[in-house]
């Protein structure tokens, strides 16, 4: 865990990166987008076995239905997080002046 001070040092150095070199940006761009799939994929797939689990799975087959909806539910909340923020800072925050 970064103190303040050096969370935000880190936030405009990684801000004066993605400024110099746009293909960084869109190389870190492209893993999120990525991974926002991946968890798309996961999420759907554990809502088509929850139905499979109910039906020939008794009452394990309930438990891990409920599981498998409740983890798929948090990784569409965490999918829809990460639209809302960026990967990395993509303007140069202001220096606190002493």
């Amino acid at each position: 865990m970064l103190e303040p001070r050096e969370k935000q040092e880190f936030d405009g150095m990684v801000a004066r990166l993605r400024d110099t070199d746009p293909g960084f940006a869109r190389r870190v761009d492209r893993l999120r987008l990525r991974q926002r799939r991946r968890w798309l994929i996961m999420a759907i797939l554990l809502w088509t076995i929850a139905p499979i689990c109910l039906i020939y799975g008794g009452w394990t087959g309930a438990l891990e239905a409920v599981l498998a909806v409740a983890y798929s539910a948090w990784l569409m909340r965490k999918r829809s997080r990460a639209t809302d923020q960026p990967a990395w800072p993509s303007t140069r925050r202001p220096t606190a002046e002493a």
